[in-house]
């Protein structure tokens, strides 16, 4: 296997120098470019490494994805088409063996045909496979992604845990974007901590003036509320409506409208029938641009079992707007208590509704949150998510190279 390089943390090269080497080679790794937390800082780091010292790539196992139209022209982004393996097995057309070798091996074609300097790849089976297949491919560095608190226990099967735990002894390092993800890799992986780092996502406070809200979401509520989330479990909005069936008594004219979609539509449309929720939930379905519509509502609503450094509540808080959120993870690590927001416990609808109450209650006291949350976000820009990955990347290339640059 290759040697780990021996210096993990980000230095900053030497500009003339860097100068007078090709750029180094980044080809980022991901399931797809569709709408999602993890994605959007995939692009938002791609377009913004500096073109003299970087060449991105991206390349997406299954699908390409609306954010790709987001990537600034230049960058190549290559789709190995991974889902038609994926449905052919789950028909059980080919065996699981065979499809997962021809994965390994459009992959593997793929980053011989790249030549990277460093493969970075976003997410759980991204970087498993990526680090596997990277090796395979003599890619010099390898980054892991970890942008949720997910680890390899969550695979079923005792042979991907195998592949998993092989694949942390390649990654040169994991980048994670919380305090609480890089935690939770240690305790649960075993990693050693010099071979984690955390760079936070970048965002930055949104300029001009917001769009109007469609009629759906806005006529006649006098009380907004928004949640960006995909529809799956984890997102707690099973949660979110039985709080609002509670909060309907005092405040009738409340409408929370979701952003997203996903497998658990059918279900959670059920339960706001069985709940009498009516036109107080809106489905805006999955909506690239939700963020931008977040300074015409009062709060943001957060629910997850689980996050590391969700996005949704980065836009809110860039945008001057509290967040009722469950308290787990990284979450805490973004808003604090009583200043920014207002957090509560897991899977409790009572103290979410409570909360939500006291914010539509609370007007000025709302208010003054939304600005204490976009003085605090300002500190999280994407030049400093963006100057801290490049540090660390240049670091790790020199280390890999005795001390070379990228050339």
């Amino acid at each position: 296997m290759p040697p780990r390089p021996d210096s993990r943390q980000p230095a900053v090269a030497d500009p003339a120098a860097t100068s007078r080497r090709r750029p180094i080679r980044v080809c980022f790794l991901i399931g797809s470019l569709d709408v999602g937390g993890a994605e959007r800082q995939l692009v938002r780091l791609a377009n913004s490494l500096d073109p003299d010292r970087f060449a991105p790539s991206v390349v997406t196992m299954f699908a390409r994805g609306p954010l790709e139209r987001e990537l600034r022209p230049g960058i190549p982004v290559t789709n190995l088409s991974l889902q038609d393996i994926r449905e052919r097995r789950r028909r059980g057309q080919r065996g699981r063996f065979v499809l997962g070798l021809r994965l390994l091996a459009r992959m593997h074609r793929q980053l011989r045909r790249e030549r990277p300097d460093i493969l970075h790849a976003y997410l759980l089976a991204a970087y498993v496979l990526g680090a596997l297949t990277g090796w395979t491919a003599r890619v010099p560095v390898i980054v892991a992604g970890r942008r949720g608190l997910t680890s390899y226990h969550a695979y079923e099967t005792g042979h991907w845990r195998m592949l998993a735990r092989l694949a942390n002894r390649i990654v040169a390092v994991h980048a994670c974007n919380s305090e609480a993800a890089r935690e939770y890799a240690i305790e649960r992986e075993g990693l050693r901590r010099e071979w984690t780092v955390v760079i936070r996502n970048g965002i930055d406070l949104p300029d001009g003036p917001a769009p109007e809200l469609e009629p759906a979401w806005s006529a006649p509520a006098p009380a907004r509320a928004a949640m960006i989330a995909n529809l799956s479990p984890h997102k707690g909005h099973a949660t979110v409506l039985r709080a609002v069936r509670q909060v309907l008594d005092a405040h009738p004219g409340l409408v929370l409208v979701l952003f997203g979609d996903g497998r658990e539509r059918p279900a959670l449309e059920r339960l706001r029938d069985e709940l009498g929720l009516g036109s107080s939930i809106v489905f805006a379905g999955r909506r690239v641009d939700a963020h931008r519509f977040l300074p015409g509502f009062d709060l943001l609503v957060l629910a997850s079992t689980e996050e590391s450094a969700p996005n949704a509540v980065m836009e809110a808080m860039a945008a001057g707007v509290p967040t009722v959120a469950t308290a787990v993870g990284g979450v805490p690590e973004l808003i604090r208590e009583g200043v920014d927001g207002l957090l509560v416990p897991v899977s409790d609808a009572g103290a979410m509704a409570g909360a939500i109450a006291w914010m539509l209650d609370h007007p000025d006291e709302r208010r003054r949150m939304g600005a204490a949350a976009r003085e605090r976000v300002s500190q999280f820009s994407t030049r400093r998510m963006v100057t801290a990955t490049e540090d660390l990347y240049e670091s790790l290339v020199r280390a890999r190279r005795g001390g070379g640059g990228a050339g």
